[in-house]
């Protein structure tokens, strides 16, 4: 139950921070790709292309991310840019991002860890009354945050995530191929 208010606390955030001033050109956020102000100073812009293949069937997420605090938790957060119920979301241990290129394991979520070296993962949609979902175990991979400078990017490539089967008061989405482990590709950059 803890974890569906914090993934429904993600997608607000996400959200309420993806509106832009109206002073700034705005583009679809696509890898690395930068914009200008009116003024115009460059603007960096964050970008998430994610792909979950499940069985037969694919999942993906396209469009801004960031590193964010809500509640005490310290995550990277993705939303997709037509769907803000489809959310990505890998929360860490640590305050800020890393200052230098830094491998963490991937772990199931656990509350009460504080390994400052592990990162639990998940991937969800909400759709009407059920609940799509992917979440990192123990023996779900590493991750690595490659930092040049203010840019931080992530390779998804080879995550394995399990299918989530207990959705709380929501039903299992699941089902059939949706059953079978997540195997992610794509790439998360942002900027510090």
């Amino acid at each position: 139950m803890k974890k569906i208010a914090f993934i429904f606390s993600i997608t607000l955030i996400l959200t309420a921070s993806a509106c832009k001033k109206k002073s700034e050109t705005t583009t679809t956020p696509t890898p690395s790709s930068t914009t200008t102000t009116t003024t115009g100073a460059p603007v960096q812009v964050s970008a998430a292309t994610i792909t979950v293949t499940s069985g037969a069937q694919t999942t993906t997420i396209t469009g801004s991310c960031g590193w964010a605090s809500a509640g005490g938790v310290h995550y990277i957060g993705a939303h997709d840019q037509n769907k803000n119920l489809r959310i990505f979301d890998a929360t860490f241990n640590i305050e800020n991002p890393p200052a230098q290129t830094t491998t963490y394991t991937l772990v199931a979520y656990n509350v009460n860890d504080t390994d400052p070296t592990h990162v639990s993962m998940s991937i969800s949609e909400q759709i009407g009354n059920g609940l799509l979902e992917w979440d990192s175990s123990n023996s779900s991979g590493t991750i690595t945050l490659v930092v040049t400078g203010n840019k931080v990017t992530v390779d998804l490539s080879g995550i394995t995530l399990p299918a989530q089967t207990n959705s709380g008061f929501f039903t299992n989405l699941n089902t059939g191929d949706y059953a079978n482990a997540g195997v992610l590709s794509g790439s998360l950059t942002f900027y510090k």
